[in-house]
């Protein structure tokens, strides 16, 4: 089994910009902002919520796959 390393992320504060919301739907990379293939699985991003903490799932393109932020 593979296991790739997971992108650390910061927790964000709500409301976000659009190109932001695109990196936390995992539409753009969450460390670039690119949206050209492949995007991998990068693991959570978090936004607080104002009574927690929201978890996204998000990618990464293979350029930051495993990169710390």
């Amino acid at each position: 089994m593979d296991h790739a390393m997971l992108v650390p992320a910061p927790v964000l504060q709500l409301p976000v910009d659009a190109p932001t919301l695109d990196r936390l739907h995992g539409d753009a990379c969450i460390n670039c902002g690119t949206e050209d293939g492949p995007l991998l699985p990068a693991g959570h991003a978090y936004t607080a919520d104002g009574e927690g903490q929201l978890g996204w799932p998000v990618a990464a393109c293979p350029d930051h796959q495993g990169a710390a932020r």
